[in-house]
């Protein structure tokens, strides 16, 4: 059985609370396969907590050449059928998780994660709280 993932990418603004989702995502990318936060999350984590991004945009176009590349299983090999660039509207009834990959101040990176047919916040912090709280 697949779990399914959408990652969405939002500025966040002033007031904005990551512990509620945002009303404007800018970007959005499915993942069919392995969409749990021990997993799909620290990947996420790992990729935006490292890598060097020039806003939001920017940001968003790596993340998907590397999980459509199958850098996150370690291999390099594009795959058809896993990752998608979706508009950012595409619903998913089938769909385990949201992600919310927020930007906007700095270059300081949050990370919010959600049961997707749910305002259940899982989730909220930067990308190295992601990473221990699951791989511990």
């Amino acid at each position: 059985m697949s779990t399914r993932a959408a990652i969405r990418f939002a500025e966040r603004t002033p007031g904005q609370s990551f512990a509620n989702k945002p009303k404007d995502v800018t970007h959005q990318i499915y993942h069919h396969y392995d969409g749990m936060p021990d997993f799909l999350g620290v990947a996420i984590a790992k990729f935006v907590d490292t890598d060097d991004h020039n806003g939001t945009d920017c940001l968003a176009a790596q993340l998907l050449c590397k999980l459509k590349l199958g850098l996150h299983y370690d291999e390099i090999k594009c795959s058809k059928g896993i990752v998608y660039l979706e508009h950012p509207d595409q619903e998913h009834s089938d769909a385990d998780y949201t992600y919310y990959i927020w930007t906007g101040r700095g270059d300081e990176v949050w990370i919010s994660i959600f049961k997707y047919d749910s305002d259940e916040c899982l989730f909220v912090g930067r990308p190295c709280d992601l990473i221990n709280r699951y791989t511990n």
